[in-house]
């Protein structure tokens, strides 16, 4: 049985994953109310390796250093998506995430 806190994280999480799918399928989302948090979504770009076409030599630098500054402060809660097929062991999202926030809070 879950806590009730778990509860609210796992609605929490899937409320923010429909807005997510909602804002990349082109919607705009405004909500507007004195009784409850205002919460932005930031869509960053997965972490990339190797460059390819016209991308710079330092892509993985630079693409790093723009996630830290996105995912370092202290308000900030980070969802680490990882492909349902890789193993979570090699997933440059939650070993960064890791990085940030090493007790998960």
């Amino acid at each position: 049985m879950l806590s009730s806190a778990a509860v609210r994280i796992c609605r929490l999480v899937c409320a923010i994953l429909l807005l997510m799918k909602l804002l990349v399928s082109g919607y705009r989302i405004v909500s507007v109310s004195c009784s409850v948090l205002n919460l932005t979504l930031i869509d960053l770009p997965g972490m990339t390796k190797v460059p390819v076409g016209d991308q710079p030599a330092d892509i993985e630098i630079q693409i790093r250093t723009m996630l830290l500054e996105f995912i370092t402060p202290e308000s900030c809660l980070i969802l680490a998506i990882t492909p349902a097929n890789s193993d979570l062991a090699n997933s440059d999202a939650l070993k960064i995430a890791k990085e940030v926030d090493p007790q998960g809070r």
